[in-house]
C-alpha cells in the first residue's frame, strides 16, 4: 500500500512539474550559480519576476515556456550588486563634465565643448576635476611622480560657451575656473578665469540647483550604465533628494536597477527612526525597509578622509610630507571631529537597529572603529549588526585579529588596488601597504567580502561601474597594463569564484537582502547578467575587454548588447 501511494505521489510531482508554466526560460547556459547546492546549471526557468526552476543540461525543464532563450553555452552569472556607488554623483559626472584625466589645452577645450553639445542651453557646468592624472598617469604602477603644471584660462572656452555658464574644479578643489557668464552672474572680475580660496567657495555654493528634468536626465544616463554592464543593483548613498527622482523614474516604468537607499549624513539617523528605515529583526530573518526596488536599512558615515587628498587619518605622518607639514597625519570629518559626539550618535543608531556603514581609510581610523564596535556590543548587546566598514583600506597587521568574531561587512572596492597602487608606496611607505587592501588577510579574520566599484570615484580618481574591472583587480592585483606581473602584494589575492560571490551574494547579505538575492536560486529575484566571455576559462586581461550580452531585471531583458 506504502509502495503505491508514493508511486501515486511521484507521478503527481512529475505531472505538475511538467506542466509548469514559466515566463520566460534560458537554455543550454554555463551559469554559475553562487548556490552551493547547485553550484554550476545548464538552465533557469522564471515565473512572475522570480527564480521558478534551476537545472541541469541532463535534465531539462519539463514544464511550458511562453519565452525561451538559448544561452549557446555563455556563462551566465547572478546580476551584480554594486555595494557602493555614488548615483546622483555618477550622473553628473557622465551628463556634465569629467576632466579627471584632462591635463593640456587641446583635451580641455575639446572636452568642454563636448559638454556643451550634450547639455541643453543655459545648464551650468560644474565640477569636472581636471589634473587627478597629471602627477601619476593613468595606468601607472608608481615610481613615475610629475610636477604638476596645467592650469587653464577662461580664453580657452569663453567663445564656445556662450550658452552654459561654467565653473569648473581642479581635482583638489583649491582652484577654479569661471568663464564670462558665470563670472557675469557670480558678480566676479577675472581676467583670467582663475578663482581660489574663499572666492571659490562662495562661488560654488551660489551656482543654481539643477531642475527635475536633468536630474532625471543624469539618473536616465546612470542606469544605461548600469544596464550596460549587468548591474542589477545599486547601494547608494546619494543625497536624499535623490528618492524623488528614483519615484518618478519607477512612476514611468524607467527603474531598471534595483536601489538599496543609504542616507549619507550620520545626523540622519534620527530622520530614518522616524521614517521606520531600519533593519527588521526576527528569530530567524532579518528585512530591511521598503520592498525589492527601493530598499533602506544603512546609514553611511565617515570617521576621516581619503588617500588622494592625504585626509585619510593615520598614526604616523605621511612618507611624502614635505618640511612645512612634517608631521601631517590626515584629518577627521564632519562628525569625527568631536569624537565623544560621534560615539553617542553611533550607539543611538545602532540602539535603533539601523544598519552602521562606516568610511575608513587610514590605519588609526580603522583602529577607533574597531573599538566603537566593541562599545556597541557592550551597551546595546549582542544581535546581528553586520556593521560594514567601508573600503578597510590600510590596517596594522597586529589589528586583523580584532576583526574576527564581530560578523563584520568588508565593503571594499577592488578597483582602488589597480588605481591605486600609483601613489601608494610613495604616500604611506611600502611597510604600511603591506596592510592595504588587504582581501585575503580580511576574508581569512572572518569578514564577509562585499565588492562595489565607488563609482564614480572621488576627485582624485575616476572608478568604472564596470565590474569586469572590480574582478580583474580582485584576482591579479595589477593595473590595467599587467603591472606589476607578480601583482601588487600577491599574498592578498583572491580566486575567480571568491571576487564573483563577493560582488553578487556577498553585496546582498551585506545590505540583509541574501533571501532574494545574490545567487540563483529558486524563490529569488530572476537579476541576472549573460556575459560574452567566460570568465573561468580565460585569462584575466581578456577580461578587461568581456561585455554583457543580456542584462535581465525580474524576469525582463533591460538590456541587450
Amino acid at each position: 500500500m506504502r509502495r503505491c501511494f508514493g508511486l501515486i505521489l511521484a507521478l503527481l510531482i512529475l505531472s505538475c512539474s511538467t506542466n509548469e508554466q514559466a515566463d520566460l526560460v534560458l537554455i543550454n547556459g554555463k551559469i554559475w550559480t553562487g548556490d552551493e547546492q547547485l553550484p554550476w546549471a545548464g538552465w533557469v526557468a522564471v515565473k512572475g519576476g522570480k527564480i521558478l526552476q534551476v537545472g541541469t543540461n541532463d535534465k531539462p525543464f519539463a514544464g511550458k515556456a511562453t519565452e525561451t532563450i538559448d544561452l549557446a553555452g555563455r556563462l551566465m552569472v547572478p546580476g551584480f550588486n554594486d555595494s557602493h556607488v555614488h548615483f546622483a554623483s555618477a550622473g553628473h559626472l557622465l551628463l556634465n563634465i569629467n576632466l579627471l584625466d584632462v591635463n593640456n589645452t587641446d583635451a580641455f577645450i575639446e572636452r568642454v565643448k563636448e559638454t556643451t553639445q550634450r547639455l541643453p542651453k543655459g545648464s551650468w557646468i560644474t565640477r569636472g576635476d581636471w589634473g587627478a592624472y597629471e602627477a601619476w598617469a593613468m595606468g601607472s604602477a608608481g615610481g613615475d611622480t610629475r610636477k604638476r603644471s596645467f592650469v587653464p584660462h577662461r580664453n580657452l572656452i569663453d567663445s564656445i560657451t556662450t550658452d552654459h555658464p561654467v565653473l569648473v574644479t581642479r581635482f583638489d578643489r583649491k582652484m577654479g575656473l569661471a568663464n564670462a557668464a558665470a563670472l557675469d552672474f557670480l558678480g566676479i572680475d577675472s581676467e583670467t578665469g582663475i578663482l581660489e580660496g574663499t572666492l571659490l567657495t562662495d562661488a560654488l555654493k551660489k551656482i543654481p540647483e539643477k531642475s527635475v528634468e536633468q536630474k532625471l536626465a543624469e539618473s536616465r544616463r546612470v542606469l544605461e550604465e548600469c544596464r550596460r554592464w549587468g548591474v542589477t543593483t545599486v547601494q547608494d548613498m546619494s543625497p536624499p533628494d535623490q528618492l524623488d527622482v528614483y519615484g518618478e523614474l519607477r512612476k514611468r516604468g524607467e527603474l531598471t536597477c534595483r536601489i538599496n537607499f543609504s542616507p549619507s549624513r550620520l545626523i540622519e539617523y534620527e530622520m530614518m527612526k522616524q521614517k521606520g528605515w531600519s533593519i527588521t529583526h526576527t528569530t530567524n530573518k532579518q528585512k530591511t525597509a521598503g520592498d525589492e526596488w527601493i530598499s533602506f536599512g544603512t546609514l553611511k558615515t565617515h570617521i576621516d578622509g581619503i588617500m588622494g587628498a592625504r585626509t585619510a587619518m593615520f598614526f604616523q605622518p605621511y612618507s611624502d610630507n614635505d618640511r612645512e607639514n612634517l608631521n601631517w597625519r590626515g584629518s577627521w570629518r564632519e562628525f569625527s571631529q568631536d569624537m565623544p559626539s560621534f560615539k553617542e550618535m553611533i550607539i543611538k543608531a545602532d540602539e535603533a537597529n539601523i544598519q552602521l556603514r562606516i568610511h575608513a581609510i587610514g590605519d588609526m581610523a580603522n583602529y577607533i572603529l574597531l573599538d566603537i564596535l566593541d562599545t556597541l556590543q557592550a551597551v546595546n548587546g549582542p544581535k546581528e549588526r553586520r556593521f560594514r566598514l567601508v573600503h578597510a583600506q590600510v590596517i596594522r597587521q597586529e589589528d586583523f585579529a580584532k576583526l574576527r568574531g564581530k560578523n563584520i561587512i568588508a565593503e571594499v572596492q577592488p578597483y582602488h588596488v589597480t588605481d591605486d597602487m600609483r601613489w601608494m608606496e610613495e604616500r604611506i611607505g611600502y611597510e604600511r601597504c603591506k596592510g592595504a587592501y588587504a582581501f585575503k588577510t580580511l576574508q581569512e579574520n572572518g569578514c564577509t567580502l562585499s565588492f562595489g566599484s565607488d563609482w564614480p570615484g572621488t576627485n582624485a580618481s575616476y572608478y568604472p561601474v564596470n565590474p569586469f574591472f572590480g574582478l580583474y583587480a580582485a584576482v591579479t592585483r595589477q593595473t590595467l597594463t599587467g603591472e606589476p606581473a607578480e601583482g601588487w602584494f600577491p599574498e592578498q589575492r583572491v580566486s575567480l569564484e571568491e571576487a564573483l560571490k563577493a560582488y553578487t551574494y556577498g553585496s546582498a547579505f551585506g545590505a540583509f537582502e541574501e533571501t532574494i538575492k545574490g545567487t540563483i536560486s529558486p524563490g529569488k529575484l530572476a537579476d541576472f547578467a549573460v556575459l560574452d566571455t567566460d570568465l573561468f576559462s580565460t585569462s584575466p586581461d581578456r577580461w578587461l575587454k568581456a561585455n554583457v550580452d543580456l542584462t535581465i531585471v525580474g524576469g525582463k531583458i533591460v538590456f541587450s548588447r
